[in-house]
């Protein structure tokens, strides 16, 4: 007989209780989180096989209320239940976001309960990601170091000991090195200084708006970061049509500009970022993106 923790969670169920946790926490802090956190669980938990019956009952209840979440959502004109563009956006900013503000204050020596479950909770929301494809080489580094640096500062917290800033005896199994992790200013140009935390020290503050407040991460040049270095570049797939604009060959109306594949793949970053200022109705934000695309696709340049 499957048992219940102190969560109400089964107990063979706790490969997913991280999820419904952060679902839980986000509930009235950022609804379209907890729906995506939800629906994450219930796609790792359907697929367990011999499922006793309480597990069965409990998953099934999971399931009728991410139904009436999707309605509430919806009945909010909320588009992030309905377009994968608005919703990987979404994830992906709240989650770099909580990242940047992790590895910001570490970096700066500080090592309290947010840092912890800033860290803890940006690398749950990187596994999240998976719900809109493939993680890229980048977001999946991120993750690591994330569930890695949450856990060596509680274990010094819990001996006793001050944890040591910043990426020192990180290492990525046998073969890894210590990277050289940038700070996230150099991440995420013109990001805003993070507040301090909320009282309960559970998360740094966020804002209305994740598009608006935390513009998209630049993507860096080979000569500015090492390989494997956050933040990741969660592009929606290729359109069926890009295919067509091989690496170093012009595309449509873009004149003699030799525009790459990363090229493309970047303006698609912008407008699906400006896709999500929609969602919040914050115009300028998108007209920012969508500029930035434009301006890329014209001239090869950001």
């Amino acid at each position: 007989m499957a048992t219940a923790g102190s969560s109400g969670i089964p107990e063979s169920l706790k490969s997913i209780r991280p999820f419904l946790l952060v679902a839980k926490e986000h509930d009235t802090r950022d609804p379209v989180i907890a729906y995506f956190c939800r629906c994450y669980a219930v796609e790792i938990a359907v697929k367990m096989k011999d499922r006793p019956p309480e597990v069965t009952g409990y998953l099934v209840s999971l399931m009728d209320q991410l139904e009436s979440q999707k309605k509430a959502l919806l009945a909010q004109g909320n588009e992030a239940v309905s377009n994968d563009l608005v919703a990987s956006a979404h994830v992906e900013n709240y989650a770099l976001k909580l990242f940047s503000f992790a590895d910001t204050e570490d970096r700066k020596g500080v090592s309290n309960r947010a840092v912890v479950k800033s860290f803890h909770t940006s690398s749950i929301l990187f596994d999240v990601m998976q719900t809109f494809g493939e993680l890229t080489e980048e977001i999946t580094q991120s993750r690591k170091y994330a569930k890695w640096k949450a856990t060596y500062i509680h274990g010094c917290t819990k001996r006793g000991e001050t944890p040591v800033p910043g990426p020192a005896g990180w290492t990525e199994g046998a073969e890894g090195g210590a990277p050289a992790l940038p700070h996230p200013s150099t991440l995420q140009p013109g990001l805003p200084a993070p507040g301090a935390p909320m009282p309960g020290g559970a998360y740094p503050p966020v804002p209305g708006n994740p598009a608006a407040a935390y513009p998209p991460p630049q993507q860096p040049s080979t000569n500015q970061l090492a390989p494997g270095v956050p933040p990741g570049q969660h592009a929606p797939p290729s359109t069926p049509d890009q295919g067509a604009y091989q690496a170093g060959m012009p595309g449509p109306n873009t004149g003699s500009v030799q525009l790459r594949q990363q090229d493309f793949d970047k303006a698609q970053k912008f407008c699906k970022f400006a896709v999500s200022a929609l969602q919040y109705e914050d115009v300028p934000a998108a007209i920012d993106n969508l500029e930035k695309a434009l301006r890329l696709l014209r001239t090869g340049r950001e």
